[in-house]
C-alpha cells in the first residue's frame, strides 16, 4: 500500500488505500450515493477523496477517486473500483482494480472466482493466485460492507484483498459515547479498530453505518480521512 518515503510515502499510502458507507438491510440500502472526504496529515489537508456507490438490483459498483493538493498533486490521481453482487445481505466482490494516473503500468487487478474459490491477481505485469474464503472483501468494498452487515459482535474477522495479497483482518468493535462532529453533520458512532492498532474506522451508527472517518497511524505519522459531504438516495 505504499509510495515514496517518510511523510510523503505515508501520504501516498493513504491516497492509495483509503480511497477507502447506509442501511443494514438490502431493501433499505441506497441506490446512488456520493461521499466526499478530506485527507489530512498531522491535521493538515493534503488531498480529497470522492466515492460513488451505485446499486442496481443485486449488483453493486463502487468508484473512488483520490486527488492530492499542493505538492501531493504531483502524485496524480488514484482510482479504485469494486464491482460485484449483493447476496444474502452481503457484498460479494467480483472484480477490484487500483490504478494511478502517473503509473498506468502499475495497475492492480483482482478477479474473484467464487465457484472455484480462487482469487486471481494481476500485480503490475505479474500473475498470482490465492484461496478465497467466505466473506472476503476487497480494499474498497470493506468500507461499504457494513451497510448490509452491521457489526454485531465485539470482534469481526474476514480476509481483505488489497490488490497485492489476501490478508486476514480482525476488527475490534467499540461504541464511542461522544458524538463525532464533521462538516457533514454530527453523528453517533462506533469504532472498528484493526487488530494491529494502526487503523481505526468510525461508522455512523444512526446513519446506516456510513463510514465517517478513518485514522491511520504509521511511522509516527497520523493520517485521517474525514467525511465532508453526503449526497444521494
Amino acid at each position: 500500500m505504499l509510495l515514496f518515503s517518510n511523510h510523503k510515502r505515508i501520504a501516498a499510502s493513504l491516497l492509495a488505500t483509503m480511497l477507502l458507507l447506509v442501511s443494514p438491510a438490502l431493501s433499505a440500502a441506497p441506490k446512488q450515493l456520493t461521499l466526499k472526504y478530506d485527507l489530512l496529515q498531522q491535521g493538515i489537508t493534503i488531498g480529497t477523496v470522492k466515492d460513488q456507490l451505485s446499486v442496481t438490483g443485486n449488483r453493486y459498483q463502487i468508484a473512488s477517486l483520490a486527488e492530492g493538493k499542493g505538492i501531493y498533486k504531483l502524485m496524480g490521481e488514484r482510482t479504485l473500483s469494486s464491482q460485484g453482487q449483493v447476496i444474502a445481505n452481503a457484498l460479494r466482490p467480483n472484480r477490484f482494480e487500483s490504478r494511478q494516473s502517473k503509473h498506468p503500468d502499475k495497475a492492480l487487478i483482482s478477479d474473484f472466482d467464487w465457484s472455484k474459490k480462487v482469487l486471481k491477481m494481476q500485480i503490475k505485469d505479474e500473475q498470482a493466485t490465492d484461496k478465497l474464503s467466505k466473506g472476503t472483501q476487497d480494499l474498497l468494498s470493506v468500507m461499504y460492507c457494513w451497510m448490509w452487515q452491521p457489526p454485531k459482535d465485539k470482534q469481526v474477522s474476514f480476509a481483505v484483498a488489497n490488490g497485492k495479497k489476501l490478508a486476514p483482518h480482525t476488527f475490534v468493535v467499540t461504541e464511542q459515547t461522544t458524538p463525532l462532529q464533521t462538516e457533514a453533520g454530527t453523528f453517533n458512532v462506533i469504532k472498528l479498530t484493526d487488530a494491529d492498532g494502526e487503523k481505526t474506522l468510525y461508522l455512523a451508527k444512526d446513519k446506516g453505518y456510513l463510514p465517517l472517518k478513518l485514522v491511520i497511524q504509521d511511522d509516527g505519522k497520523r493520517m485521517e480521512q474525514v467525511i465532508t459531504s453526503i449526497t444521494g438516495q
